[in-house]
């Protein structure tokens, strides 16, 4: 036999070897892996840095109190006290009870994130230089700021985290009394300030 043709009996006897299903064994192995994630304690607080309280505009009113009848000296002094005084006064179509007024402004903060507790504690304060609103000598007291939620209504309010996403944020409000004792100006007054700060639990 020559080299040519011993070498290609060679090559077909490897051909048959590589085709046969027995030559060919596949090596694997497995290896698991265990997952850890540590979040983060991490809060978003939204919330409106300028609010403007525009109040209706009540009917401007001619109330009639009836009939009186005085006595009068030739001097010109009335000799009897029978006129209007603050407690007789007919019922107007808006009424108050003193010059505070209470305002409820809702979903004016929200907050989303994660902490220990899943729980944020969102807090409200007055500073002492946002404590009025003026215009020249004409003022509007500001004072008793609480923050409004779901879960309750205080200086201070602990309200539930549900994550990060927009769609599962917690949202709330504010209450704070209006004080117009000193006001006596239309227009706008400024100077009013709250300060929201929003904290993981």
């Amino acid at each position: 036999m020559t080299i040519k043709k011993q070498m290609a009996a060679m090559l077909a006897a490897a051909a048959i070897i590589a085709s046969s299903p027995s030559a060919s064994k596949a090596a694997a192995t497995s290896g698991p892996a265990d997952i850890a994630v540590k979040v983060p304690d991490f809060i978003i607080l939204h919330y409106y840095n300028s609010l403007t309280l525009n109040f209706d505009t009540p009917e401007s009113l001619s109330i009639k109190e009836g009939a009186n009848s005085m006595d009068v000296a030739w001097d010109g002094t009335v000799k009897n006290n029978s006129e209007l005084t603050t407690k007789n006064l007919a019922e107007a179509s808006i009424e108050l009870d003193t010059d505070v007024t209470t305002v409820s402004i809702p979903n004016v903060w929200a907050v989303r994130g994660f902490s220990e507790k899943g729980k944020a504690k969102v807090e409200i304060t007055i500073p002492e230089e946002g404590a009025a609103l003026k215009k020249d000598d004409s003022v509007i007291g500001l004072s008793n700021a609480k923050i409004s939620s779901d879960e309750g209504t205080g200086s201070s309010v602990d309200v539930t985290l549900n994550g990060i996403a927009r769609s599962r944020a917690t949202i709330g409000g504010v209450e704070m009394d209006l004080d117009f004792s000193g006001t006596r100006l239309t227009g706008e007054h400024a100077g009013g300030k709250y300060i929201i700060t929003a904290t993981t639990m």
